[in-house]
């Protein structure tokens, strides 16, 4: 079995790569050239040469800014037991080699952990929220919840979860139910996020 070596962009390794890496090139009080963004693409994707990297625009944004660049990649495929095709590993060095199940499944544990963390200053903030009107905020759906606790009770707006989907919010003035549809994207799923009052009842945040 020979690597199938081809040139992608870096934002298009979906499920493969977590997009929040593949984003973060961050430019602080000073301009971001393309050998320093290449540098820092290469060291984020574990390459070993940065020349694999080529820069085909910045945007700066602010304190941020966005890369498009295109990576020569090496590939492994495997044969699946229907006699297709699956790619199970990539190259990220000389003779190395990791596996994309794995880099999959951790891409899946930081965007977990990342939303519990959203979820948490959710909670935090109804908890504020509660204190000085006396009730939980009343909605049903996630942006209605946003928007009442912003932004007096949020220092930022937390619209989406990690998988780029709206949280589901279910309200009264005792109770409420907080609800991210996790990696499948779908509610009602075993993968669901959920805090209702406060309490994590569904979803790992270890």
């Amino acid at each position: 079995m020979r690597p199938a070596s081809r040139k992608i962009l870096v934002f298009a390794i979906a499920g493969v790569l977590s997009a929040a890496t593949l984003f973060a090139v961050v430019a602080v009080a000073r301009e971001l050239g393309a050998r320093e963004a290449r540098e820092k693409i290469a060291h984020a994707l574990g390459l070993s040469d940065a020349k694999k990297v080529r820069v085909k625009s910045i945007n700066a944004m602010g304190g941020n800014a966005v890369v498009e660049a295109t990576v020569d990649a090496a590939f492994k495929l495997s044969n699946d037991k229907n006699g297709g095709w699956t790619v199970t590993e990539v190259r990220t060095g000389d003779r190395c080699w990791e596996s994309v199940e794995l880099i999959r499944a951790a891409v899946v544990k930081e965007k977990v952990l990342r939303t519990s963390a959203e979820m948490d200053s959710l909670a935090s903030a109804l908890v504020s929220f509660r204190r000085d009107h006396g009730s939980y905020v009343v909605a049903n759906s996630g942006p209605k919840l946003v928007d009442s606790l912003s932004p007096d009770y949020l220092a930022t707006v937390i619209r989406l979860d990690a998988w780029s989907n709206e949280f589901k919010y279910e309200g009264t003035g005792s109770n409420y139910r907080l609800i991210s549809a996790g990696p499948d994207g779908k509610f009602g799923t075993p993968d669901d996020l959920v805090i209702e009052n406060g309490k994590m009842v569904q979803g790992s945040v270890q």
